[in-house]
């Protein structure tokens, strides 16, 4: 055997073997889309007579992870969108400012935030325990992407009587997250909104709940049941000799 035969055969077994890792790999998913509008989205401005706040529970995403659980493992995506047409600042007339002059929300209806990587505190997901991450992503708001990174608290609940009085049967990620937002990097002009200014930065605040559907009993296995039916099945009754 040649050295160069040598060498193509362990290129080739090499590649065989990653793909073949690749092949097994498994993700799971989490998705937010709560219908009892329980996660909330809002957001603080410091205006120069008072604090405006609004918020909005209309937040859908989709979270997809290795099956270890692992957030350094691949496949690991993130993508979440809010509804800006539905936030609400507890003031009709500046509900009105807010997405008509200011969000534009007919021709921009939402913002999206979607995950390209992680670059701290990435780890193993366990049961109630936080995970402190920083997290890249693009970030849309008016039509403008801009690329940010974010702190994102996030903690893993397995499915148990607990989860169960928020979604039943499921598996939970809780997220947290809260950064500013300048109108600048978004091509937002600095609005009027009732006779009052906001400040030039928002700070956005998400607290949602993603959830997996538990997975399916395990299927009983040939030899449990085989067994099982010896237990049940009633024994034949020996011939009759005349």
């Amino acid at each position: 055997m040649t050295k160069v035969f040598r060498a193509s055969l362990l290129i080739s077994l090499t590649g065989a073997l990653l793909c073949s890792t690749n092949a097994f790999a498994k993700e799971i998913k989490f998705e937010i889309n709560d219908p009892k509008g329980r996660d909330n989205v809002s957001f603080t401005s410091n205006a120069p007579i008072e604090v405006i706040n609004g918020h909005t529970s209309k937040i859908t995403g989709t979270i997809a992870i290795d099956d270890s659980l692992n957030l350094t493992k691949q496949p690991i995506a993130a993508e979440f969108d809010v509804d800006l047409a539905s936030i609400d600042t507890g003031i009709t007339l500046r509900n009105e400012h807010m997405r008509d002059n200011f969000l534009e929300t007919k021709k921009f209806p939402k913002a999206t935030f979607k995950l390209k990587s992680i670059s701290t505190g990435a780890g193993v997901l366990k049961d109630g325990q936080k995970l402190n991450l920083k997290a890249t992503g693009d970030l849309t708001v008016h039509g403008k992407t801009v690329q940010k990174e974010v702190p994102i608290e996030v903690t893993y609940f397995k499915q148990c009587p607990s989860t169960d009085g928020k979604f039943k049967n499921c598996d939970l990620i809780q997220i947290n997250s809260t950064f500013p937002v300048p109108f600048k990097d978004h091509d937002i002009k600095r609005p009027e909104v009732v006779f009052q200014k906001l400040a030039d930065t928002v700070f956005l605040t998400i607290n949602a709940t993603a959830h997996r559907e538990a997975s399916a009993a395990a299927p009983t296995s040939p030899a449990t049941k085989a067994g099982s039916e010896s237990e049940t099945k009633p024994a034949t009754k020996p011939a009759t000799t005349k």
